[in-house]
């Protein structure tokens, strides 16, 4: 009876990896930029989410949370066009 290691070795050795230029094709600028618009604004937008919750936590005033807060829904509303746009990754 073979053991788990032999089977994955076995099938390692079975199906190699393509590592020709065809099988893997490198993303585009555009594409790359697009990426990096979708995940900017996602990020930009719970991080500003964050540094407004954390202000309230830590010093219990709105002064400089109200800024934060209307940065993040902007970048929320940019995340979300950009979802819709289909800026982020393919879902295969």
């Amino acid at each position: 009876m073979a053991t788990v290691l032999e089977e994955v070795l076995a099938f390692e050795i079975a199906a190699p990896v393509p590592q020709t230029a065809e099988a893997v094709a490198a993303p585009t600028l555009l594409e790359r930029l697009r990426k990096f618009l979708w995940l900017s604004s996602g990020m930009f937008s719970v991080g500003c989410l964050a540094s407004a919750f954390a202000g309230y936590t830590a010093l219990r005033a709105f002064e400089s949370a109200g800024t934060n807060f209307l940065a993040a829904i902007v970048s929320a509303g940019l995340f979300g066009l950009a979802s819709v746009l289909r800026f982020g990754p393919d879902s295969d």
